[in-house]
């Protein structure tokens, strides 16, 4: 981590345009939170998207930012981001922004205390660090005593996601299969399907 740190400050010092300065920050920003330097990655995010602002890879900042205040518990300031996203011209992250916005809001509507979502997206930030096994075992937990039904599907997800880190791919398709199955109306089910194609090719 220091190395890429380093060499992406040494990336800065060169004769960068303001496309090739944002990128690097969104780098620099990205490997903060990956080592929980919140702040820090908070505020490059929001220096890309101010100089971006209109751009696809401002939205991008915006998305990584509000998925950043998610990660953290901060689900209304992430909302009110994610509710401008949903209209981005780019379809990739209107769509990311519309299931993140979605997530958050149907989970807090069955537990207002948010206590159960906050849980989630500390595992689902565990699985961003490649920190599986902490990951698993905060998902293993909510499984236990989940009080909040709207986050089953979305459990199965990240746990599948995790095995497919671990190159468990046969136990990852049956848990993908599981959220199709089991939650077919479900906006994950379309996911969850080509998902389950990817490991299957």
């Amino acid at each position: 981590a220091k190395e890429a740190d380093s060499l992406l400050e040494q990336t800065r010092i060169l004769p960068l345009n303001e496309v090739e300065l944002a990128e690097v920050k969104m780098l620099q920003a990205d490997l903060l939170l990956f080592n929980d330097d919140i702040w820090e990655a908070t505020l490059l995010y929001s220096q890309v998207d101010k100089s971006m602002k209109n751009e696809p890879l401002g939205h991008e900042a915006r998305f990584r930012n509000a998925r950043l205040r998610y990660f953290i518990g901060e689900f209304a300031w992430a909302q009110a981001q994610l509710e401008v996203l949903k209209a981005a011209t780019s379809k990739l992250i209107a769509n990311d922004a519309l299931q993140l916005s979605l997530l958050i809001s149907d989970a807090l509507s069955e537990d207002t205390t948010g206590i159960s979502l906050q849980a989630f997206a500390t595992a689902d930030k565990l699985i961003w660090q490649k920190k599986t096994k902490a990951a698993a075992i905060l998902l293993d937990s909510l499984s236990v005593n989940l009080n909040n039904l709207v986050l089953n599907p979305h459990i199965l997800i990240k746990r599948a996601e995790i095995l497919i880190q671990e190159k468990e791919l046969l136990q990852a398709d049956s848990l993908l299969m599981l959220v199709f199955s089991q939650y077919p109306e479900h906006y994950l089910a379309d996911d969850a399907l080509f998902r389950s194609a990817g490991i299957k090719e």
